[in-house]
């Protein structure tokens, strides 16, 4: 009883100074800021996991966030998050206990078997990627485990019910925005079920005060159980992690080899779009260390305002997208036509390309239901396509554009 009412304490303790805490005040620039990425040792110090997040660093540093502020209540601590979220929504999380609490007990070895017996598994509070290579369930070194223990204040490990998810999601938020367009499927087949997930975590949010969320930009893992309820996995909070992998750290979707670029380019966009802060140029020396800042350039110069707004607004999937390629043969607008197809920005994507570059474009695409191609002299006789060749590329492409809607009878539509 006595170690329960320790426990209680310290949660209602550290729920006492996040509600007596002052909120930090993220306010947009009051006219459109942009500024140029450049090489600053106080950014890149300490910078921990993937390409992506000096990016990240440098646009929250430019709304002045303070990156160790959340950290004061340990929440890169799994443990913490669970005692956290779980006091502002109860059983958002798979019930999970203390392995410290129980070791403390009359016979806790033994407890703690029975436990795993029942379904809970050991699970360590700190680390990442554990997912990704499906190392989270350490029960198997259970008796190393206890035989290693020492008493401290920051659990390690924990024992938490196993739940069977037949989806899992990583949703991206910053304050109370759901960032719609970073959403990904990390376990199942499609993102048919984001919606719902992505309702989810609103209502997580709606329930969290503005002291841990304002200026603090998290990517949710999320889990669908067989029986169609939502949990929350973990929450991966961007900032200065001060023990595991000790250093600034963000989602790790954003140094993805293939679409980090991408969703770092969204992102900037959703900053650009709500903050009025981008990022639109990177420093020569900086960018040619690297292709991924050169593509990073290209993609933000790509997406607009309009885009996040039409992705807010979509209740549904039955949304199409325009992309136009026409003659040229950038990858890269065509890792764009596959990125939104994973990320469910539509049910239907119209690529325009020229006669040359079809076969191309068709192999790229080959087997993906979702993709139509159109060659762009298909869509006018052959005396309109020789006059609008003579038009400038704009102009072209908004003739493309408007003769696309029209023929697929949609008001509003995705386009690039």
């Amino acid at each position: 009883m006595l170690l329960m009412e320790i426990f209680d304490n310290t949660v209602e303790m550290i729920i006492l100074d996040i509600e007596s805490t002052n909120v930090q005040i993220i306010e947009p620039k009051i006219e459109n800021e942009t500024f140029e990425l450049c090489h600053d040792p106080a950014l890149e110090s300490n910078l921990a996991g993937n390409i992506g997040v000096l990016l990240v660093r440098s646009i929250l540093n430019k709304l002045n966030i303070d990156e160790h502020r959340v950290f004061k209540w340990r929440l890169d601590n799994k443990y913490k998050q669970y005692q956290i979220l779980n006091h502002y929504i109860p059983n958002c999380m798979a019930e999970t206990i203390s392995l410290s609490q129980l070791l403390k007990e009359d016979n806790g070895i033994q407890k703690i078997r029975e436990l795993c017996e029942k379904g809970f598994f050991i699970k360590s509070t700190v680390g990442d990627g554990s997912g990704r290579d499906n190392s989270f369930d350490r029960t198997a070194e259970l008796d190393e485990i206890i035989s290693l223990y020492q008493n401290d204040d920051e659990e390690k490990w924990v024992l938490q019910k196993k739940l069977n998810f037949k989806k899992e999601f990583r949703i991206h938020t910053f304050h109370k925005d759901l960032i719609h367009g970073l959403t990904s499927i990390t376990e199942g087949l499609d993102l048919s079920d984001s919606y719902a997930a992505e309702e989810f975590v609103k209502i997580i949010l709606a329930n969290l005060p503005d002291t841990i969320l304002q200026g603090t930009l998290i990517g949710w893992d999320i889990g669908l159980t067989d029986n169609n309820e939502h949990y929350v996995i973990e929450a991966n909070i961007t900032g200065f992690h001060p023990e595991f992998n000790r250093g600034f750290q963000t989602s790790g979707y954003f140094g993805d080899p293939n679409y980090g670029a991408i969703m770092s380019a969204w992102l900037n966009n959703y900053f650009r779009s709500k903050y009025n802060i981008s990022i639109d140029s990177i420093e020569s020396s900086l960018s040619s260390s690297n292709q991924f800042y050169e593509d990073f350039i290209f993609y933000s110069s790509v997406f607009n305002s309009q885009h996040l707004k039409i992705i807010e607004n979509k209740k549904d999937v039955n949304t199409s997208a325009i992309i136009y390629l026409g003659e040229s043969t950038d990858s890269r607008l065509l890792m764009i036509a596959s990125y939104f197809r994973l990320a469910n920005f539509a049910s239907l994507y119209h690529l325009i390309v020229n006669e040359e570059n079809f076969s191309k474009v068709s192999k790229f695409f080959e087997g993906k239901k979702s993709i139509e191609i159109l060659i762009e002299n298909s869509l006018f006789t052959k005396d309109e396509y020789l006059l609008i060749k003579q038009l400038s590329y704009e102009k072209r492409k908004s003739i493309y554009y408007h003769r696309v809607l029209h023929q697929i009878k949609e008001k509003s539509c995705l386009i690039i």
